[in-house]
């Protein structure tokens, strides 16, 4: 795999060395260190790099801000902050150019790793969603809009032939006829024009702008569009009560936000897999997991959204794993206090990491507290009872099932029973007791079972 290259801009000499140092340790490529914005905008035109590390206090008549916010309006080049300066103004300043990540000086080597590597998810990301927002932006300014206005009897004043192709015929021969009169050649099925027909007279007698966000119109060939219609009631002094209507197809919309919500999830796949990969002992530990959550989830009958939010935050909830050295993930015998400690840190971890990323759902704060027991003893803020988010007392409860029911470093795979009965002990203790009886109940009435586990 090609090495990645970064550009650092640094004014101290020795610490520039002691970055590109570490760089080179985990495998990267330094372009080059310059010390000024001037030059640090000119090596980005030249050399291109996949990322770069800037320090805001420079030399130069630029600051590490502006020289950030110019060259990524010209090349979309990701750029990591380092600053000693972490003052509410200069954070400030610095968001407004979009970085890719701060680090405070002086930084651990790990940190500088983990922020790194997350500037390259999130870069990867948006830069798939730019690409599809371009995209969906292409298909809206080619797709036609049905325009029309009708009197208050209901005929057709005039129409454009977005609409006549929708009654098989041509604008002209709609002109002075209503929807009724054109019915027998429309694509639109009778029981969706009548609708219209009852939408359109309830805008002109109420004489009140309406916005439909989203309607459906079945077709005769068993298709059905989308569409997003605008209907103002105007008066003119030839004649008056009319009604004007726009209609914008959103059908490739609607599917390219389905395909948007698959874009997320194979990001966060792949932030799945960049564990696994480092704790082999529980590859497919989190996929199981979510398994479970979703169908505990589906059982307690919780809304599509929160749902939704929790089998994402099931499925990434040991993302701060990353940075927990792999030794002491796959180490086979028990972990010493200290790496123990190690370990408790990887929930504000990969809080820290998935706050970044714009999700549609708490996934952060889920991830944040799915260590957390109902009676205070969980890490790492010792939450209680329902201060505990639902989604986290959920991931709580699957993540002890499948944890205690799969092979581990240090012991084999103790089994489905003793898991279940494990959990069962401590209802109302550390877990909710209203999740474990229905997680019970799934595994009792064959509901549910892990892949590739037995009982």
């Amino acid at each position: 795999m090609k090495s990645k290259t970064i550009l650092i801009v640094e004014d101290e000499k020795i610490i520039a060395e002691d970055i590109k140092n570490t760089l080179v340790k985990f495998n990267y490529k330094v372009s080059e260190i310059v010390a000024s914005g001037e030059k640090a905008i000119q090596k980005a035109e030249e050399t291109k790099p996949d990322l770069i590390l800037m320090d805001i206090m420079i030399e130069g008549n630029m600051n590490g801000i502006e020289a950030a916010r110019r060259i990524y309006r010209d090349f979309e080049i990701p750029i990591i902050f380092l600053t000693a300066y972490a003052d509410d103004k200069i954070l400030e300043q610095a968001a407004e150019s979009s970085p890719f990540g701060y680090l405070i000086k002086p930084f651990e080597d790990r940190e500088l790793r983990a922020t790194i590597e997350m500037a390259f998810y999130k870069s990867k990301m948006e830069l798939a969603l730019r690409k599809n927002r371009n995209f969906l932006l292409k298909v809206i300014d080619t797709v036609p809009n049905n325009i029309f206005v009708k009197d208050k009897s209901g005929k057709y004043l005039m129409v454009n032939n977005s609409v006549a192709e929708l009654f098989n015929t041509t604008p002209k021969k709609m002109i002075g006829k209503t929807d009724r009169e054109l019915i027998n050649k429309s694509k639109i099925k009778n029981e969706d024009i009548e609708n219209l027909i009852k939408d359109d007279l309830n805008v002109i007698t109420g004489k009140k702008k309406v916005l439909i966000p989203e309607e459906s119109i079945s077709l005769d060939d068993g298709k059905k569009i989308w569409l997003q219609t605008t209907k103002v009631p105007l008066d003119s002094p030839d004649v008056p009560e009319v009604l004007l209507g726009v209609s914008v197809d959103i059908t490739a919309l609607k599917n390219s936000f389905h395909r948007l919500q698959e874009l997320m999830e194979e990001t966060v796949n792949g932030l799945v897999s960049a564990v696994e990969k480092r704790d082999p002992y529980t590859a497919g530990h989190q996929r199981r997991v979510s398994l479970l959550a979703n169908a505990i989830a589906v059982k307690m009958e919780l809304e599509k959204s929160q749902a939704d939010g929790l089998r994402i935050a099931a499925i990434v909830h040991d993302i701060g794993k990353i940075y927990v050295p792999s030794e002491i993930l796959s180490k086979p015998g028990k972990l010493t206090t200290a790496e123990f400690e190690l370990v408790k840190t990887h929930p504000q971890a990969g809080f820290e990491i998935l706050s970044k990323i714009n999700f549609p759902w708490p996934v952060a704060e889920i991830v944040l507290q799915h260590q957390e027991r109902i009676n205070g003893s969980g890490y790492p803020n010792g939450l209680k009872g329902d201060d505990i988010v639902i989604e986290a007392q959920i991931i709580a409860v699957a993540d002890v099932v499948e944890a205690i029911a799969s092979h581990r470093p240090y012991r084999p795979s103790l089994g489905i029973d003793f898991a279940l009965e494990e959990i069962d002990s401590q209802k109302g203790v550390l877990f909710d007791e209203k999740v474990v009886n229905i997680c019970l109940d799934l595994f009792k009435n064959n509901e549910f079972a892990f892949p590739e586990l037995q009982r």
